[in-house]
């Protein structure tokens, strides 16, 4: 199944189809579908070489891709040399591959090659810049080790830092894509699905219960499931000594999203930890929020939340209940994790329902356009989306709510009591109000947010809009 990433693909045709060398990099976690991107790419290219690395020896890393060479070459010469290291490799090749052809050259999992030879980047750099630099090569790099790539390829000190023509980070899946994987289930049930797996291609693909209580049970809370060591597994390849990361986001996922709690959760200063997380924020698996009428870099009360929806979960009930899983005591947890599943995917239907917020806004149908989103707070209140445009004063507030009752007029004038205490523009801004239910609401929350110009959607039109604007 390959499912959108059309903005991606295209980037991959112009860069392959300008007339000069292009150098590609490609990275994003585990799971995320960066190997069906390329195959997707090169499946109706006739000169396209694919090498996939592995934790081989470097011997044999070398012996690998030179079988992969010679099913485009058919050089004998090749197939039957014995080379030692990779700078006798790439010499070959360097007098071998053709330079006046469009030829796509994509290595897949560059970090085992670093792994194993860290001297791999400068040995690429070295034919870069004497051979590939001076043909009509297409280049592509691939990793999931996102700091590693991110130090080892794309950074200022890396050998190949200034080589790359062009770059793809590859994110997960989006709410309104994921669905496509889950087209056999109501909406309600991918908004629960996605707050477990988020948009992980990988993970979308596994989902083969017939409900989310199953899948969780099958999964993720059996010793034998798929999604038991997962966590585990992502962060022991991304870190040599993954424990105090492993307890910096239970620590978030358990609701100590502070600096200070977290740091007394692990029992480590604030400074270190700030340090640790700031890893966890280059690879992209922790985000420090601030209220977008806030400056980022001034305001003092930031909160961390953990950005990969699937590492949210495992945190917040697998971990801390291993005890009880590697005893196959699962039963009471079951139970318990179903009952705590409508608060936990609340917060899932706020980031959904400012992405289905984004995309009208972008469309020009919010009555303004926003440039900056998120959460707004203060000690005591919370407002679940607030967006703004700097430029005209237009400000937007939202109200999300993942219950099974209707909403009443209570709940929208509780919003409106709120947006006084948000600072901004205060007199010359232009407010825009918005609710956002599961369930819809009462005829009379139907009949004041009319009166007070609020804006009511509920779960059915958020899916047919979705599904109306689906690739």
């Amino acid at each position: 199944m390959f499912i959108n990433r059309e903005h991606e693909l295209n980037h991959l045709d112009e860069e392959s189809q300008k007339n000069r060398p292009a150098f590609i990099v490609i990275y994003g976690r585990r799971r995320i579908g960066k190997t069906t991107l390329i195959e997707e790419f090169g499946k109706d290219k006739h000169d396209f070489i694919y090498y996939l690395a592995d934790q081989q020896t470097t011997t044999q890393q070398i012996d690998s891709f030179k079988q992969q060479i010679y099913e485009y070459t058919r050089d004998d010469f090749l197939i039957k040399t014995q080379f030692d290291n990779w700078d006798q490799f790439f010499s070959y090749l360097s007098k071998t591959l053709p330079q006046d052809k469009r030829l796509v050259l994509a290595i897949d999992e560059i970090t085992y090659l670093i792994k194993s030879n860290p001297a791999f980047p400068s040995i690429l750099q070295k034919y870069w810049d004497t051979f590939f630099s001076k043909t009509r090569i297409c280049l592509i790099v691939c990793g999931s080790l996102v700091g590693m790539m991110l130090r080892n390829v794309l950074n200022y000190d890396s050998p190949l830092y200034g080589r790359r023509t062009s770059q793809i980070h590859l994110k997960p899946f989006d709410f309104k894509d994921a669905s496509l994987f889950l087209k056999e289930f109501n909406i309600e049930d991918r908004v629960l699905l996605y707050s477990i797996t988020g948009g992980v291609a990988k993970y979308l693909l596994l989902i083969e219960e017939p409900n989310v209580r199953e899948f969780i049970r099958k999964k993720i809370i059996a010793k034998e499931g798929f999604f038991y060591h997962e966590s585990i597994f992502l962060l022991s390849q991304e870190f040599k000594n993954p424990n105090v990361y492993l307890s910096i986001l239970k620590a978030v996922a358990l609701g100590h999203t502070k600096l200070s709690e977290i740091s007394n959760f692990v029992g480590i200063e604030g400074k270190k930890v700030t340090r640790y997380l700031d890893v966890l924020q280059e690879i992209g698996v922790v985000v420090r929020q601030v209220p977008p009428t806030e400056d980022p870099h001034r305001f003092r009360r930031g909160i961390y939340r953990i950005e990969d929806n699937f590492l949210n979960f495992w945190f917040r009930f697998v971990m801390p209940n291993r005890s009880r899983i590697e005893m196959r005591d699962t039963d009471n947890l079951l139970d318990s994790i179903m009952e705590a599943m409508p608060g936990y995917a609340s917060e899932t239907f706020e980031n959904i329902t400012m992405e289905f917020l984004q995309e009208m806004s972008t469309e020009g149908r919010l009555g303004a356009r926003f440039t900056r989103w998120g959460r707004w707070w203060n000690k005591e209140n919370e407002i679940d989306v607030v967006a703004l445009n700097q430029d005209s004063g237009d400000i937007l507030f939202c109200e999300c709510k993942w219950q099974n009752r209707k909403i009443g007029v209570d709940v929208i004038k509780r919003l409106m009591d709120k947006t006084l205490l948000v600072k901004w523009f205060n007199e010359a801004r232009n407010e825009h109000f918005f609710v956002v239910a599961k369930a819809g609401f009462t005829k009379n929350a139907e009949e004041f947010s009319k009166e007070n110009g609020v804006v009511l959607f509920d779960l059915n039109y958020m899916e047919r809009y979705f599904e109306k604007n689906s690739l």
